[in-house]
C-alpha cells in the first residue's frame, strides 16, 4: 500500500538519494555529484516556491514530485521535478505522482500544468506524451550545463 504526503526540509537527504538513484539522464551526463544535488535541494527548499510531495511504500520514500504554483498565463502551474528510484521505475509510480499533482492543482483552481524536460531525454518525453501532455516549444540554451544538451522542451496539459 502506498501513501502520498507533503514533504519538508527534514526529507532533503532522502530526496537527494532518490535523485541520485533515479539516474536522471542529464545528471549522469554532467557527472552531478550527490553533494551538488544536496546543495540544489537545499536551495530549492530555501526559495520556498516548490511544494514537495512524496510517494511512500512500506515506510520507504521511493519517489517525489514538486509543484510550483505559478507559471506565466492565467491559472497555470509547473511540475518542476519528478524522480523515482531506478529500481522502482516502470511500476506506475511516476504516473501516480503526476495524477496526484494534477488533481491537487485542479483542486487549487489551476487550469493547466506545464513541465520542462531536456530535449535529449526521450524516455521522459515519451512518458509525458503518454500521460496526455502536449508539446509546446523548444528552448535552446535553457539549461546552463557546461556540456551536453542544453535545450529544454516544454509540455502542457489542460486539467
Amino acid at each position: 500500500m502506498y501513501k502520498i504526503t507533503k514533504l519538508n526540509r527534514k526529507h532533503i537527504d532522502e530526496l537527494v538519494q532518490i535523485d541520485y538513484e533515479s539516474e536522471h539522464e542529464n545528471d549522469r551526463k554532467n557527472n552531478t555529484t550527490k553533494a551538488e544535488m544536496k546543495k540544489e535541494a537545499i536551495r530549492r527548499f530555501g526559495k520556498g516556491q516548490e511544494m514537495f510531495f512524496g510517494y511512500t511504500e512500506n515506510k520507504e520514500l521511493i519517489g517525489y514530485v514538486t509543484l510550483i504554483p505559478f507559471f506565466p498565463g492565467y491559472k497555470h502551474c509547473e511540475v518542476y521535478w519528478l524522480a523515482v528510484r531506478k529500481k522502482n521505475q516502470g511500476k506506475g509510480i511516476g504516473r501516480t505522482l503526476m495524477h496526484f499533482i494534477e488533481n491537487y492543482a485542479k483542486k487549487k483552481g489551476f487550469r493547466k500544468v506545464f513541465a520542462y524536460t531536456g530535449k535529449n531525454m526521450k524516455k521522459t518525453r515519451k512518458f509525458y506524451e503518454k500521460i496526455g501532455y502536449k508539446f509546446v516549444n523548444e528552448f535552446p540554451g535553457y539549461y546552463g550545463y557546461k556540456t551536453g544538451n542544453t535545450t529544454a522542451v516544454l509540455y502542457c496539459k489542460r486539467i
